[in-house]
């Protein structure tokens, strides 16, 4: 059992305390552990193939089968121990304050008139969480922001990050013409994630991250980094400045689920 998931199980216990683990497994690389409290049993997976930890939710001494999908929650080690420790604690603390909730969960967001619910903060922990979580990569200055976000939200809020966090890293950037090559490699990267990214990370990248770029002269000098398509999206989305645009109905999170279910059955 990796350390992660032994840290996600071993929180998730803690948090719940009547809730005791009666059986681990490991095939293909996956890890799983089913914990019973007497009257319903949860079932806690990894996956690395799809950096997702699952929660499953079944009636005490459920078979494999009659396990229902609760939550999943994208995790990646960062090679940074201590926090992908922390990123683990997050995880539990996620899956246990939702394993007994049957209806969507409001959580007010500090600083911010926007209520999320479960529902959304699950798609929202798609390919969004992916492409804020490699921010750091190219913006190094962000990574220890982005710990401090998640420690104090308990999860990771990808367009309140950019808001609050990016954008103010993109502003300094182009401030210092020194750091062309910098700058050339961020917005690489933001294309690259908006050509391979869902509706949630094209809106990120267009109205919440390009859309504060303001000034014609740094207009001009960021659109010298993007492609034509690229230019063409970032002009189009000006028009929607000041408005709410809705995420993709389907969301990456049920084709990681779909796929994660469909390798059980290969499985067996």
């Amino acid at each position: 059992m990796s350390i992660y998931f032994e840290t996600v199980v071993t929180k998730f216990t803690e948090n719940l305390e009547n809730f005791r683990s009666v059986s681990s497994d490991e095939k293909n690389g996956n890890e799983s552990t089913i914990l019973t409290d007497g009257k319903s049993s949860a079932k806690i997976v990894y996956a690395p193939d799809v950096k997702r930890f699952y929660l499953f939710k079944g009636e005490a001494d459920c078979g494999e089968d009659d396990f229902s999908e609760v939550q999943s929650y994208f995790f990646e080690l960062s090679g940074d121990k201590a926090s992908d420790l922390r990123e683990a604690v997050s995880v539990a603390n996620e899956f246990s304050e939702n394993f007994g909730s049957g209806a969507p969960i409001v959580v007010s967001i500090p600083s911010s008139s926007r209520i999320a619910s479960k529902k959304e903060r699950e798609s929202d922990e798609t390919s969004a969480v992916y492409f804020a979580n490699r921010i750091p990569s190219v913006l190094p200055e962000c990574r220890e922001p982005l710990l401090q976000h998640k420690e104090h939200y308990e999860m990771l809020l990808p367009n309140k990050f950019c808001d609050e966090v990016v954008n103010a890293a993109v502003a300094k950037l182009l401030s210092d013409k020194k750091q062309k090559a910098k700058t050339e490699e961020f917005f690489t990267f933001l294309e690259k994630m908006y050509n391979s990214g869902d509706m949630d990370v094209k809106s990120i990248i267009t109205m919440t991250i390009l859309n504060n770029i303001t000034g014609d002269e740094r207009i001009e000098y960021v659109e010298g980094f993007l492609s034509a398509d690229m230019n063409k999206a970032w002009k189009a989305a000006r028009r929607y400045i000041g408005k709410e645009v809705k995420p993709e109905k389907e969301s990456a999170y049920q084709q990681m689920s779909k796929k994660y279910r469909e390798q059980l059955e290969s499985n067996r």
